[in-house]
């Protein structure tokens, strides 16, 4: 073999190397002080990993709310024993008893779905009752906590006026939010920019009457200062200047944060405002949720179980592959080396994709390899017969055509499929196959012919 066939040989080979290291391994990316991984896990389904199960019910509790001499609503902070005989308290119910009806119960439903979408969450159920309004969401995650405790939140963004407590704006008045940021030479910069309709540009400019109202301060002197509270449900979100917003046609950009040096500040503000304005654009939900139950499911199947099984098939792939070597030599040993980046390509494309692995499909997957492997022997087998790597390559192929097209037929109808097992068999199963074909295309074929002609 001459210099250059071995180069090509050798590039061939790491190329192969790469594959595996990428698919079995990943990629990691320094972040701070730690190494992340920026190829996904597998996807594993609740038959193996278990789930959580989130129970949903109507929110019945009642709010106290005050109301002057003249009718009019103040803040409850304004309220002292001293004063109260001053006010009307009145318990206001969290929800509308005309809001509650199936119509909104299904609105409910779309939000949250959303949500969950926006949680990266792929596998959830929802269970609606349509009588009581009770939704139970089940899901395979493993932030439960945070599913828990954004999932049901009203999802209301509001901009009150600190002094007057007057709602300058509220979630009526705007199509979308985004939380953006800037790096200036101060630090950084933290916005949450809302795309207003038509009523909250109008709004907007007509909010000169609050800007200069007078507030007197602890020291007895009077401010001209005023500022506007975000609010996101019942928690502030930040305080700002109207100086610090800037209508930019449709936009209104928000400051919400200035002059920010630390790293994790400016991650925890901006994780924040990204929830708040995702949430906000996704919508208001019509009715008032709190959380009931929680439940965790364990795996219905025992997983060490699976770990033995993994083990015993590895054992018989390894021995397979020894008996190969012995035989075919050193033809067996790139075979061999095509096929396990075959198989690290698909493991690849399976996180990436995020198909659903469940104890259903195992069997798929040992098909897949038992498939390969006959393959394998058959191309050898030719090559050691023939001396023709081409004819052999053909004929392996052939000798699988019928068991491929009953695969291609098999990924045709469960594909595309609701039923994720299925949906997640055919996915594997074309995956695997395709692979296969580019792979010793790709990689055997060339490693052959370089090393036999």
């Amino acid at each position: 073999m001459n210099t250059n066939k071995k180069l090509k040989l050798l590039l061939i080979v790491l190329v192969c190397i790469l594959v595996i290291l990428i698919g079995f391994f990943g990629i990691y990316k320094r972040e701070g002080n730690a190494y992340i991984n920026l190829v996904p896990d597998f996807v594993l389904s609740s038959d193996l990993k278990g789930s959580t199960t989130l129970e949903l019910e109507i929110d019945k509790s009642t709010n106290k709310e005050y109301y002057d001499k003249d009718g009019n609503k103040v803040d409850s902070s304004t309220v002292t024993d001293e004063n109260k005989d001053e006010y009307t308290e009145k318990e206001v119910p969290v929800n509308d008893e005309e809001q509650l009806n199936q119509e909104n119960y299904e609105k409910v439903v779309k939000i949250i779905e959303k949500r969950l979408k926006f949680l990266s969450t792929d596998q959830y159920r929802i269970d609606l009752d349509k009588t009581s309004g009770k939704i139970i969401i089940t899901f395979e995650d493993e932030y439960a906590d945070d599913i828990k405790s954004i999932v049901p939140l009203e999802g209301s963004l509001e901009l009150i006026d600190e002094t007057t407590e007057d709602v300058v704006l509220n979630y009526t008045d705007f199509k979308s939010a985004e939380a953006t940021y800037a790096s200036l030479d101060e630090g950084y910069t933290i916005y949450l920019n809302l795309k207003l309709n038509d009523n909250g540009i109008e709004k907007i400019k007509n909010i000169d009457k609050y800007k200069n109202t007078k507030e007197t301060t602890e020291e007895g002197k009077e401010s001209t200062e005023s500022k506007l509270k975000v609010m996101f449900d019942t928690d502030q979100v930040a305080s700002v200047s109207y100086d610090n917003i800037l209508l930019t046609g449709s936009t209104l950009r928000i400051t919400t944060g200035s002059n920010v040096t630390n790293t994790s500040t400016l991650q925890s503000q901006m994780n924040m405002n990204t929830v708040v304005a995702k949430l906000a654009s996704i919508g208001k939900m019509p009715v008032v949720y709190k959380v009931s139950a929680e439940e965790f499911i364990a795996s219905s199947q025992n997983i060490y179980y699976v770990v033995y099984g993994i083990y015993a098939f590895i054992a018989i792939c390894v021995i397979c592959a020894i008996i190969f070597i012995l035989k075919y030599k050193i033809n067996a040993m790139f075979m061999l080396l095509s096929f396990i980046a075959n198989i690290a390509a698909t493991a690849l494309i399976i996180k990436l994709t995020k198909v659903s692995i469940s104890i259903n499909i195992l069997p798929a997957i040992t098909a897949f390899f038992i498939l390969n492997i006959v393959l394998i022997k058959n191309i050898l087998q030719n090559i050691k017969e023939e001396n023709n790597i081409s004819k052999a390559f053909k004929n392996g192929f052939l000798k699988t055509l019928d068991l491929f097209a009953i695969t291609l037929i098999i990924f045709i109808v469960f594909a595309f499929t609701n039923m994720a097992v299925l949906n997640s068999l055919g996915l594997l199963l074309f995956w695997g196959w395709l692979n296969t074909i580019i792979s010793n295309f790709i990689f055997a074929l060339p490693m052959l012919y370089l090393t036999n002609n």
